[in-house]
Formats: C-alpha cells, sequence, structure tokens
C-alpha cells in the first residue's frame, strides 16, 4: 500500500511540474507575439517614410519614391489635425474627404483625400497614390495605400483578413460603387509594385507592406461588381 501511495504522489508532482512549465510557455509565447507585433508596427512606420507608393511608372507598375517629399512639419498658419477621439464626421470635416472607402468585414470605414491635400499621406490617412483615376471614369483605378500593423493611422492592418469575392465599397461623388476582390499577390520591395489587372474593367487596388516582413508589399486588386 505504501508504495502505491509514493507512486501517486510523484504523478501528481510531475503533473504539477508539466501544468507549471506549460503555463510558463503560455506567457512566453504572447509576450513574443506582442514584442513582434510592436516591432512590426515600428517597422511599417519606417518603411513608408523612405518608400511610399507615390506615381505610376507605366500601366503596370507604381514607382515606390517617397511619397513624403513635401515638408508637411513646414511652417503654414494651419495646424496638424489630431486623430485621437475624433469620430469619422468631426475627421471628414476636418479633413475635407473627397470619398470613402468602405470594407464592413474588417470593420473598415475611411474616408480619403484629394490628391493635393497636404494631409494625403499615410501618416494621417489613407493615401490616394498619384496617377489614380476615379471611379466614375471608364475602366480607371483608384490606387489607395495605408500602413498595416498596430499604430494608430494602420487603417490596412486587417486587409489580410479578406478572402475572394469579398465586397469593398467606394462612396464618391454621391454614389456607393461596390467591388469584388478578385486577386492577392506579394511583390518584393524593391522601388515599384507591378499591378496585374484587367484593363478593361473598373478596379480598385489596395497596397500596404506584408505582415512580419521588411522586403515585401501585399496588393489586393478589387473589381466593380456589376
Amino acid at each position: 500500500m505504501f508504495k502505491k501511495i509514493k507512486i501517486k504522489n510523484s504523478t501528481i508532482l510531475l503533473m504539477g511540474i508539466i501544468l507549471i512549465l506549460m503555463g510558463i510557455c503560455v506567457v512566453f509565447v504572447e509576450h513574443f507575439n506582442k514584442r513582434k507585433n510592436e516591432a512590426f508596427s515600428e517597422m511599417n512606420i519606417l518603411l513608408y517614410e523612405s518608400e511610399t507608393p507615390s506615381s505610376i511608372e507605366s500601366e503596370e507598375e507604381i514607382d515606390l519614391d517617397s511619397n513624403l517629399e513635401e515638408d508637411i512639419d513646414s511652417p503654414e498658419e494651419d495646424t496638424e489635425p489630431s486623430l485621437e477621439n475624433n469620430d469619422s464626421s468631426q475627421e471628414e470635416i476636418k479633413y475635407n474627404y473627397i470619398g470613402l472607402l468602405e470594407i464592413p468585414k474588417i470593420n473598415l470605414k475611411r474616408g480619403f483625400l484629394d490628391l493635393n491635400s497636404r494631409y494625403n499621406k499615410v501618416n494621417y490617412n489613407i493615401t490616394v497614390i498619384n496617377g489614380s483615376t476615379f471611379p466614375n471614369e471608364e475602366n480607371n483605378n483608384l490606387i489607395l495605400a495605408a500602413h498595416s500593423g498596430n499604430c494608430s493611422v494602420c487603417f490596412f492592418d486587417k486587409l489580410f483578413n479578406l478572402s475572394k469575392d469579398d465586397k469593398a465599397y467606394i462612396h464618391y461623388n454621391n454614389v456607393k460603387y461596390t467591388y469584388k476582390l478578385v486577386n492577392t499577390y506579394e511583390v518584393e520591395k524593391d522601388g515599384t509594385v507591378a499591378i496585374y489587372r484587367d484593363y478593361e474593367k473598373n478596379v480598385l487596388t489596395l497596397i500596404t507592406c506584408t505582415k512580419y516582413s521588411d522586403t515585401k508589399q501585399t496588393v489586393f486588386i478589387f473589381e466593380l461588381d456589376k
């Protein structure tokens, strides 16, 4: 009887040690993921400051030269707008949005500005890329870029949850345009972004840095859903 009790106690002790080790592993993994996400956010901001899509080089490539050439901190009477604690209506009035991107699946609803706005920058808003054409034009391609990660301006962080045929909406000139996702692909961060799309269709292109990568960007191609 004494031996049986000893074996049972040893088993309980071993199980306790295993549970403690499992708990330590869970805490470690959560801490590691948190630090990885923080580093990812900081990395994306740094990358976008130096390599932001700015203009169309050809029908198939976007130039990745800096889109922040204009000094947004240059002395002007306008003060830098704050994005904190503002509801969407306040932001739209402050920024004078010309349109709105809406993707219900990921709860994204954010305006975009005129190309010439000094706040048409990824450090403030979803950015309209120079060379974009708008939904009211035939065979257009509206190209938008934004940060991904955990920062306050990482509006495209949840794009990676989208699947083929998911819907996106553009509100522009009092018209709501419905798009569906037809293609998603990664490209190297080498100074250009190739856009593969049907040039006989109206297209919405979204671009953001690929998660946990400092060498790739992800392109999301949507086509007008008639």
